[in-house]
């Protein structure tokens, strides 16, 4: 008999970011890590409910969440007990910004609690992304790319040079994917895709992951159909489009 993978019921509150999206954007991101690891790596089927107060947070809209590559959720509401009927139940992890010091941290209806560290970027970057000076003509997932560099828990601290390096490294590995696509097929590097599944299972540690990617850019031991095997399958978790500029470069 088949079995039937119970889905992940996962709870993001976005409510009074209205005027942090950035910050926003970072629970967003870390929550859509871990619908991306459950689905593309284990094959657990994930339901996302984000609650949100509609006050100008601009994760209400479809178009800004599409642009930086995390999935819709099933549900908007703006209350617990809305998530709690849609559920049936409590949700198995929850994502929230970092409470202050001393302050209740309980999220009513929720199994595990992630919060979320605060985004550190210099003004005018606190305003939605698409239109910051911060941003500017950078590519959005260079800004999704700054905010992975960085553990969930702690602080992410971005610059203009920051997300410049992070576009450079963007624009790097998508032309090396495509590339490598054109190498001899090869099998993925299990030690790599281990220790990035170990970092991810743990603790949701992309920045470890990303510094396996990294080393295994520059590794000569390694083929080159084997670096596109790794890049692309971690990938489907990172979420940046590697694959970008596969068939679209005549060597």
């Amino acid at each position: 008999m088949e079995t039937v993978e119970v889905p992940l019921h996962v709870n993001v509150d976005v409510r009074g970011l209205g005027q942090s999206p950035m910050q926003a954007l970072r629970v967003l991101l870390v929550a859509d890590v871990l619908r991306r690891l459950a689905e593309e790596l284990h094959g657990v089927p994930v339901v996302l409910a984000v609650l949100d107060d509609g006050k100008g947070t601009p994760t209400s809209q479809a178009s800004w969440t599409k642009t930086f590559r995390i999935q819709e959720p099933s549900l908007r509401g703006r209350s617990e007990s809305e998530v709690l009927a849609f559920f049936g139940g409590p949700a198995a992890a929850a994502f929230k910004t970092a409470t202050p010091a001393g302050a209740i941290s309980a999220v009513p209806g929720a199994g595990k609690v992630l919060e979320i560290g605060p985004v550190q970027a210099p003004v005018p970057a606190d305003v939605p992304p698409l239109t910051s000076g911060l941003l500017g003509n950078h590519d959005p997932l260079a800004l999704r790319l700054c905010l992975l560099r960085f553990p969930y828990a702690g602080p992410a601290v971005l610059s203009r040079a920051r997300l410049h390096r992070a576009e450079e490294t963007l624009q790097r590995w998508r032309f090396k994917v495509a590339n490598w696509k054109d190498m001899p097929v090869a099998h993925a590097v299990p030690d790599v895709l281990a220790a990035a599944d170990g970092a991810l299972t743990t603790a949701l540690d992309t920045a470890s992951v990303l510094t396996l990617l990294h080393r295994l850019e520059t590794d000569q031991s390694q083929a080159s159909g084997s670096k596109f095997a790794t890049f692309t399958r971690l990938d489907r978790v990172l979420g940046l489009d590697l694959l970008r500029m596969v068939g679209k470069i005549r060597w």
